[in-house]
């Protein structure tokens, strides 16, 4: 079973896997996944920051502040930013949806652009927090709150 934070990056992931609005890319849960232009628009999902504290004096069991980063990578076309904000929207759309996992909130939202390959290319990052439980113990299972 894999770590906790990991699950918690694919829960969020499958959230907007079912996203209409990009390639064949689609989305993936690393960081360095490389893509073809031909792949525009995709999105990586990965964790960018984590505290843990404990919740008892006992240290049997931890709260875990994970911030995660939904990147959008998209082709630079002459309208970039209204296709930014046309992903972004679509997938905090699916995230936000009923009940989100984990404490899921949004924490900010971030734009740029670089070279993917050799595509110019635009980014919007959806930054997200969740908290979730686990004992120091079992690293890969997630508890409920104390």
């Amino acid at each position: 079973m894999a770590l906790a934070a990991a699950q918690v990056v694919d829960a969020i992931a499958a959230l907007i896997a079912p996203q209409a609005n990009l390639g064949a890319g689609g989305v993936r849960t690393s960081r360095t996944w490389p893509w073809a232009e031909a792949d525009l628009p995709a999105c990586r999902v990965f964790a960018s920051d984590e505290s843990i504290e404990e919740v008892d004096l006992a240290g049997n069991l931890n709260v875990h502040t994970l911030a995660v980063d939904a990147e959008y990578t998209l082709r630079a076309v002459a309208d970039l930013d209204d296709e930014m904000h046309a992903r972004a929207s679509s997938g905090l759309a699916l995230l936000f949806a009923g009940s989100p996992p984990y404490a899921l909130s949004l924490t900010g939202i971030e734009r740029d652009l670089a070279t993917e390959g050799e595509a110019a290319v635009g980014r919007i990052t959806l930054k997200l927090q969740t908290t979730f439980y686990v004992a120091p113990s079992a690293p890969e299972t997630i508890t409920s709150a104390p």
